[in-house]
């Protein structure tokens, strides 16, 4: 089964985390230590979620880096209190999601529970489908856009697919990414998708020759 790695051990959902994860069947790794700007206490290790507590404010791209380079996992950061903008930073660091704290054990099994399939295929469809200019979150809404290639899918649908239901908070996020991903499909060359609007949502097209004059 996957392995988590909590990386705060002082917080007080750690324990009531770890248990459920056990319960659920996961592997729980509580001895990552912390990580900081421009160093990390994190022994190199394999994890599939690495859930990293930043306090009051937002993670720095290099919190986010060194946390994903040391472990090859998806990044879910909690910060106290989170409001839109706090989010919005975390999501430009690289967290692959973002929630407030305090949060319970149920709530941050729901959010890790579909992360655990995410990682290899993201990296998986990269090559093809989004170049290393893409964000972590902006490559999830594209894989999502992708399973449903051609058809309208609306806002809500893409939140409970790439964050799960009960999510409503993230839809002026999704807004927001889902207009960035728009323009960066539409700016690669040559491209493989064009993101467009209809009446009801969002819909992936295969680029034609005439979106690339």
């Amino acid at each position: 089964m996957a392995t988590v790695l909590l990386t705060d051990t002082a917080q007080p959902w750690v324990s009531p985390l770890a248990k459920a994860l056990v319960d659920r069947g996961y592997t729980v790794d509580t001895n990552g230590g912390l990580v900081g700007e421009g160093r990390s206490a994190l022994r190199p290790r394999r994890a599939a979620v690495a859930v990293l507590s930043a306090g009051e404010a937002a993670p720095t791209r290099t919190q986010v880096a060194e946390l994903r380079a040391n472990t090859g996992a998806s990044v879910i950061v909690l910060i106290e209190g989170g409001n839109f903008l706090d989010r919005l930073e975390t999501y430009e660091a690289g967290a692959d999601d973002c929630l407030s704290e305090p949060v319970r054990a149920d709530r941050l099994l729901d959010v890790i529970g579909p992360l655990t399939g995410w990682r290899g295929r993201l990296d998986a469809e990269a090559a093809g489908d989004a170049g290393p200019g893409y964000l972590p979150i902006e490559r999830r809404i594209l894989a999502a856009l992708v399973d449903q290639a051609g058809r309208s899918v609306t806002v809500q649908q893409l939140i409970v697919e790439v964050w799960g239901p009960g999510r409503s908070d993230e839809e002026a996020v999704a807004r927001l990414y889902l207009g960035s991903l728009r323009r960066k499909l539409a700016a690669a060359l040559p491209g493989r998708w064009r993101l467009v609007t209809d009446a009801t949502g969002y819909r992936l097209l295969p680029a034609s020759p005439s979106d690339q004059e």
